[in-house]
């Protein structure tokens, strides 16, 4: 699920764009001086790096040599957690994602697990279910026993909850449009989880790394 303005402390700003690049409503964009918007893709894999602000409209190739961007470095974007993350294990009363980041210890306790998949019980597919406790160092989410063990593949999306703000530890998918919760081998540094809603699924972020802030590693 791609981002979406949350506040209105946002102007929305028309930006030059090269008009082949194709860029998806809500997604986090760069700008190059002399090119003009560019997409984060491998970039945002690995999100050390800054960003120009998110699209506030969709730009199909060939479609025009302008995209409206959100700048302002103050934005708080919304975002559902529609991003799928698989189990490497688990039980009646946990399930397991090794690569979750960061490794901190309960950082997920009072967020939400939504289950896509499970091989045990069907009936469990679409369940929220709280998390109360989590290890980091083995990606452990603990919660209230179940009618039937989670095991390796079955499938769910994460939401943090309100002892993760302030992480910066996540990267976005190879889309720029989904938070990546389970990329351990590259820690991110471009978001910052401001404020989380894991009853509706929704967490709360803002580009921490923003060419219009004041943190100097945008300096470029």
């Amino acid at each position: 699920m791609s981002f979406y303005l949350a506040n209105k402390e946002s102007r929305t700003q028309p930006l030059p764009i090269p008009t082949a690049t194709v860029v998806e409503q809500g997604e986090i964009v760069d700008f190059t001086p002399a090119t003009g918007v560019i997409v984060m893709g491998a970039a945002g894999v690995d999100f050390d790096g800054p960003a120009v602000g998110v699209a506030a409209n969709a730009h199909a190739a060939n479609s025009g040599t302008e995209l409206k961007v959100y700048t302002s470095a103050e934005a708080v974007f919304g975002h559902k957690c529609d991003n799928i993350l698989t189990a490497t294990g688990g039980s009646t009363t946990t399930f397991t994602v090794a690569t979750l980041v960061p490794q901190t210890n309960n950082l997920w306790v009072g967020g939400m697990l939504e289950i896509v998949t499970c091989a045990a019980d069907a009936s469990l597919v679409g369940k929220r279910i709280p998390i109360t406790a989590s290890t980091g160092a083995t990606g452990v989410l603990t919660f209230a026993a179940q009618t039937a063990a989670f095991a390796a593949n079955d499938t769910a999306k994460l939401c943090p909850g309100p002892l993760a703000i302030r992480t910066t530890a996540w990267n976005l998918d190879a889309n720029g449009v989904n938070v990546d919760f389970a990329q351990n081998t590259t820690v991110g540094e471009g978001l910052i989880l401001v404020d989380a809603d894991p009853a509706n699924m929704t967490a709360y972020f803002k580009i921490r790394l923003h060419r219009f802030g004041n943190d100097g590693a945008t300096i470029a």
